[in-house]
């Protein structure tokens, strides 16, 4: 008998997680998803990680028709700006395609850091997707490259809401049940599993297994389950975002802006149609008029904002709970900085197979305390690497100058930081975590974290400086054969558009 898996809630989560579902299950399930226009979906998240596309690919979906239908643009890379209060930037960008183009590659990060700083080369100048990203260009070749016509990992900008209504209609195509209504209660048995949602209108919705897709809401992990809450506001401290929007300029940019504040940062993410931006920023520092007026006196001009959101960063002790699996929002959030919502949901949907879902309704219940504990290792990971973007130079304000020595750290984030005092970062530093060493020295290259003396030290310790100096030249190599080969942004959308037959496309 097939079982009836619930998905309660829309947006972007609970269709992505609907297909996923039915992917995973097939004809060993029946798909249904409530949601309800009255409440409608945040839609504030626009930018995503490489393992959306992928997700998207495996979904079967294909990637010409969805950046057509949700003003989708391609993203390289984040470029974060005057962090260190200096008026610089530097880029944390996605890595290469191809094992030949990569910067870090056979652990030469660090020693190749070395290199250029002896040289007195900035990073950023010698990473093909960061240079790609400073030069407008798409990661779209004009030929192929080992058999693929992209040079470096990719992953998209895109408007939140035209996203939920696409992967619904593909849900829709893909017979998942799509039920209208608003959530009055839940009916449990003596086990405490979900067996029946009754909602407002008082439809009865029967369900063996429900995910959790509410959002802030989070009817059933938080509200139902009464699930023990982990704060990071120790560590997190903004907790505050103010959406607006800005008008695009006749270039399109292939990366997401992160800029600086005074307490903390706003985001640019460039659409096709329009910028989506926002601030986030600690409120504990500042009022939402007086951040509202920070932005207008940063801009140079008026622009309308929408409603505030106001969040903790944090997560559930266990995210599967009894027959409940809670996805992004509803199982916790962080903070925007690194497009982090999106890039958990799917690394959550990767982590459970089909087999493990039948054998817990089976009765099999001992997956399920490994899933918590791998998601929660998956959060503590993310939350070290985003609070690590904070350790910057800038102290013009409160909330910079004291923001590493106010903050909680863990255990894992304190051994990394007394290791890199003595001793190079490695990737064993970063062991079955999300991000790894180039993620790190990126980010910590650009905030100045380690110091230009240290890498120049360990460069000239290292008794292969023929192979760091072959490497490098092999980079300038490849930075020019990527700007022959690749096309601009603007150009990159416009062939689609022009190339894609609009009777292929799903109107939404």
């Amino acid at each position: 008998m097939r079982k009836e898996i619930v998905i309660v809630g829309g947006g972007t989560a609970g269709w992505l997680v609907a297909l996923s579902m039915e992917k995973l299950l097939g004809y060993d399930a029946n798909i249904t998803l409530i949601e309800s226009e009255d409440i409608g979906i945040l839609g504030a998240g626009e930018g995503s990680t490489p393992n959306f596309p992928g997700i998207i690919n495996w979904l079967g979906i294909d990637f010409s028709e969805f950046l057509i239908k949700t003003n989708a643009t391609h993203k390289l890379a984040i470029s974060f700006e005057n962090w260190n209060g200096d008026g610089k930037k530097y880029y944390h960008p996605f890595t290469a395609l191809h094992s030949e183009l990569d910067w870090c590659k056979l652990d030469y990060g660090v020693k190749y850091l070395g290199y250029l700083k002896s040289k007195n080369l900035e990073l950023d100048d010698y990473i093909v997707s960061s240079k790609l990203a400073e030069d407008n260009m798409s990661p779209i070749s004009k030929e192929l490259i080992n058999g693929k016509d992209t040079i470096c990992h990719f992953s998209f900008h895109f408007d939140a809401h035209l996203v939920a209504k696409y992967l619904r209609k593909i849900g829709e195509r893909r017979k998942i049940k799509r039920v209208e209504g608003v959530v009055k209660e839940f009916k449990l048995d003596s086990d405490n599993q979900i067996k029946k949602i009754i909602l407002k209108d008082k439809q009865n919705i029967k369900c063996d297994f429900v995910c959790d897709c509410t959002g802030f809401h989070r009817l059933i992990i938080g509200k139902l389950f009464n699930t023990e809450w982990k704060s990071y506001k120790d560590r997190l401290k903004v907790n505050t975002a103010i959406p607006y929007f800005l008008p695009q300029s006749e270039i399109i940019k292939p990366y997401t802006k992160a800029i600086a504040m005074k307490y903390g940062w706003t985001w640019q993410i460039p659409l096709q149609n329009r910028w989506g931006c926002g601030y986030n920023f600690d409120n504990s520092y500042c009022t939402i008029d007086e951040a509202k007026k920070e932005i207008i006196d940063y801009l140079g001009y008026d622009v309308k904002f929408g409603n505030p959101i106001h969040f903790e960063a944090g997560r559930y002790s266990d995210v599967w709970v009894n027959n409940c699996i809670a996805f992004g929002l509803s199982m916790g959030f962080t903070e925007p900085i690194e497009a982090t919502a999106i890039f958990n949901i799917i690394n959550q949907i990767s982590c459970v197979s089909k087999q493990n879902i039948l054998d817990y309704l089976n009765g099999d219940r001992t997956f399920y305390k490994d899933y918590n504990n791998w998601i929660a290792k998956l959060n503590d990971d993310v939350v070290d690497f985003l609070q690590f973007h904070y350790f910057t130079k800038r102290s013009d304000t409160e909330f910079w100058k004291s923001y590493y020595e106010t903050t909680a750290k863990s255990d894992s984030l304190i051994k990394k930081i007394k290791k890199w005092k003595t001793q190079e970062p490695t990737e064993l530093d970063f062991k079955k975590e999300s991000f790894g060493l180039a993620n790190w020295l990126c980010v910590g290259d650009g905030l100045h974290f380690f110091g230009e003396k240290y890498f120049i030290e360990k460069y000239n310790e290292f008794n292969l400086k023929e192979k760091i100096k072959v490497h490098h030249k092999k980079q300038i190599e490849n930075l020019e054969k990527a700007k022959k080969v690749c096309i601009s942004e603007n150009d990159a959308i416009n062939f689609i558009k022009n190339n894609y037959y609009n009777d292929k496309v799903i109107d939404i």
